[in-house]
């Protein structure tokens, strides 16, 4: 039973995301309602669905900043999830915190949210820490309890597999690109081959910065990430001196795909808190996208 095993409680609530599920729910629905009062995000997804329908192994891209601010951003993806035919997920996302020793996962137990609880894949969970030769992977229940990012993801997929589902969540403090592919190296070689995974990584895209240059800085990243090229994506990063949280498990994701022989990359949205709310003087950048 859940009261016997751990279980990662949710702490996010009233701040990245509503406090009840009643408002959880209606702030879900009211983010599909406007993708569907969207002509032009209508169909960037039909197109997007029609590439979708057989493939096993695809990754998105999502942000994580508070639903009010980066929720639509995230809906795109989640609306396509809730298309797919899968009940098995990996969530990457960057450490926040620092106290990660590089790597952390839960290999065991529940997360709950408002909207009850998700099983953790203790078949995933085995699978990283056996294709781990060199103790790359650790198992790291506090990084994970105290960063946000993964959780703030568990309601939008709670609300499109409202059947149920499992996923493995990763931390990922050590982000050069070696420990990068290293680490989709581990995750391509685990994906079970008969069944239909999806790898969600999350990362926010510039902070703080003025609103032409952040939607300037952010273009060029994306044309990197589109392109799937790491090499020029890590020059871009330096080049421009970004700030991206999640720049590492960006890189995981690209190298993933291309190993699962997923090479195509599309952009389903971007936009900055300043289209939000107006305040283009201080702004971060969230973007949605799938490479399938």
């Amino acid at each position: 039973m859940r009261e016997s095993v751990a279980t990662r409680q949710h702490n996010s609530d009233g701040f990245f995301y509503p406090k009840s599920s009643r408002e959880i729910i209606f702030t879900i629905d009211n983010l599909f309602h406007q993708i569907n009062a969207s002509a032009k995000d209508r169909e960037v997804l039909f197109i997007v669905k029609e590439f979708i329908k057989n493939k096993k192994i695809l990754t998105f891209i999502v942000p994580h900043g508070a639903y009010c601010y980066s929720g639509y951003v995230s809906s795109l993806v989640y609306y396509l999830i809730g298309l797919i035919e899968c009940n098995k997920f990996i969530i990457l996302s960057p450490d926040h915190n620092g106290t990660s020793p590089g790597i952390s996962i839960m290999d065991k137990g529940y997360w709950s949210t408002p909207l009850g609880y998700v099983q953790i894949s203790e078949e995933l969970g085995l699978k990283l820490l056996n294709g781990d030769s060199d103790n790359f992977i650790r198992i790291d229940p506090f990084s994970l309890s105290i960063d946000h990012a993964i959780e703030t993801q568990l309601p939008f997929l709670q609300y499109v597999k409202r059947d149920g589902f499992e996923f493995i969540p990763i931390l990922q403090r050590n982000q050069g690109k070696s420990a990068s592919i290293k680490l989709a190296d581990v995750l391509s070689s685990i994906v079970p081959k008969d069944e239909n995974v999806v790898l969600i990584v999350t990362s926010n895209f510039s902070h703080y910065l003025c609103y032409d240059e952040c939607y300037k800085k952010d273009k060029k990243l994306l044309s990197d990430i589109l392109s799937m090229n790491i090499e020029s994506f890590y020059r871009t990063l330096e080049d421009n001196s970004m700030t991206l949280c999640g720049y590492g498990c960006i890189a995981s994701a690209i190298e993933f795909s291309k190993r699962m022989k997923n090479t195509d990359a599309s952009l389903l949205k971007y936009l900055t808190s300043g289209d939000i709310d107006g305040n283009k003087s201080s702004v971060v950048g969230y973007s949605s996208l799938i490479l399938l």
